[in-house]
């Protein structure tokens, strides 16, 4: 769960900045799209990683919880979220886009980073184990 919430927090980082940028170079119209847009990938991936880890942790204790079932009406929430704010607000469509696109880059962030750091240990991994020549 620590790659979801390095998403997350990379999220909030990327949102943050495009907002920003948005705001002080941007007509009205545009800024508020992108901050729409940041504000509901931020919403619907706090939502996503928290059903997720509910889904995990129930499959490793051996049940079978609510969360899978939980995915589609919070699919279909977010589409309605989506079409309301197009239709109802102010806004241009391709800022709302490039706004909420923004998980896209914290994934593509995060996973570059997976690869080259080194995983860290875990307790299992510092129990004095060797090759196996023991």
């Amino acid at each position: 769960m620590a790659s979801m919430r390095r998403i997350s927090r990379m999220n909030f980082i990327l949102g943050g900045v495009l907002v920003i940028g948005a705001a002080v170079s941007q007509p009205q119209d545009v800024a508020l799209g992108v901050a729409v847009g940041v504000a509901l990938t931020i919403a619907n991936f706090f939502v996503l990683s928290r059903l997720i880890g509910r889904w995990t942790s129930d499959a490793a204790r051996g049940a079978v919880g609510k969360a899978p079932m939980l995915m589609m009406p919070k699919m279909i929430v977010l589409m309605l979220a989506v079409v309301a704010a197009l239709k109802f607000l102010p806004i241009d469509a391709a800022s709302f886009a490039i706004g909420y696109s923004v998980f896209i880059l914290s994934i593509l962030i995060e996973a570059v980073y997976s690869n080259m750091i080194p995983p860290e240990k875990t307790p299992d991994d510092t129990n004095g184990a060797t090759s196996g020549h023991g």
